[in-house]
């Protein structure tokens, strides 16, 4: 039999682990989340979790204290933060193969020009379909190829040259080359909080990259208030922002302006935290309403500009 202080050494160890994996409930509607270098997604639906990277539990101070653990969502991004995203995170580094990127979508491909970082830089076009791969990932296939601004595809084909030799990604973790097809890990692609999920369906819709993450949500939570439309909850588990720690958390951040999506921003919440408000609900839960992110900035250049016109 294994002595008793052996024994109780393993129950608080198995107890702190069931700790640190309890999960926060989730679900987000109608957002649009800034991540940071002119990156914006819009999120139409989301139901998952918040999962601690950490011994504690999610803290909303700290984007990469959490991943979002994604069960079902659909989210978009325009092609200008699809560029920015390119530009200012994935190829940001100074030996990414990769730059100057610019992105925009014709019908129901996406074009792409940009530099390709060889011995002389090379300029390059390319137009290209999307689709998933059956593990989860982005794959671009070119459907017209242009380097030098002259070279096209068939031309680079005849002389064997795929886009796997003229393109190195070892640098970019992100993004792969097999062939001629560029393949984009949703996983790693954006800045934090990451995101965990599979990607199931990708397409182009009214000018946008459209992307579905599981299927239908089987048992996704709501607020008891149905009065609001864009709002993000969380429920379950433990929650910390700022001096504040909700055990069994029921917290609702909810729009102060449903007219348009909730703007908001993960990294830098505490500006719209401090310019609202909030109540607690009969269940002990919170309900914190807050201004548009967008409205924040444009309320504070404004104030900038009245300074100094003075």
């Amino acid at each position: 039999m294994w002595p008793r202080w052996i024994v109780l050494a393993f129950a608080c160890a198995t107890l702190a682990a069931d700790n640190r994996a309890a999960p926060v409930a989730t679900r987000m509607r109608h957002l649009l989340l800034h991540l940071g270098h002119g990156i914006e997604l819009r999120v139409d639906d989301l139901s998952g979790r918040l999962v601690s990277t950490t011994a504690g539990p999610p803290v909303f101070d700290d984007v990469k204290s959490y991943v979002v653990e994604i069960d079902a969502a659909r989210v978009a991004m325009t092609p200008e933060s699809l560029t920015n995203l390119m530009n200012n995170y994935v190829f940001a580094s100074d030996d990414a193969p990769i730059k100057k990127l610019k992105i925009t979508i014709e019908g129901n491909e996406l074009k792409q020009s940009g530099v390709l970082r060889k011995a002389i830089p090379i300029p390059f076009t390319m137009r290209g379909t999307i689709a998933v791969t059956p593990d989860g990932k982005i794959r671009i296939h070119p459907s017209a190829l242009k380097a030098a601004g002259f070279l096209s595809k068939r031309v680079l084909d005849f002389f064997g040259l795929e886009l796997e030799k003229l393109v190195k990604t070892t640098t970019t973790p992100a993004v792969t080359v097999q062939d001629d097809d560029l393949l984009l890990d949703p996983e790693r692609l954006l800045p934090p909080p990451a995101i965990r999920g599979r990607l199931t369906r990708v397409w182009i819709e009214r000018g946008l990259l459209v992307e579905q993450f599981g299927g239908e949500p089987r048992k996704a939570i709501a607020p008891a208030d149905n009065r609001y439309t864009n709002y993000m909850y969380y429920r379950g588990g433990t929650l910390r922002f700022g001096k504040l720690t909700m055990t069994d958390a029921d917290l609702l951040l909810v729009d102060d302006d449903p007219k348009d999506v909730f703007d908001f921003s993960p990294a830098d919440y505490e500006k719209q935290l401090i310019a609202g408000y909030s109540k607690n609900t009969p269940a002990h839960g919170l309900i914190v309403h807050m201004p548009d992110y967008d409205d924040l900035l444009r309320r504070g250049s404004a104030a900038r500009h009245e300074r100094a016109d003075r």
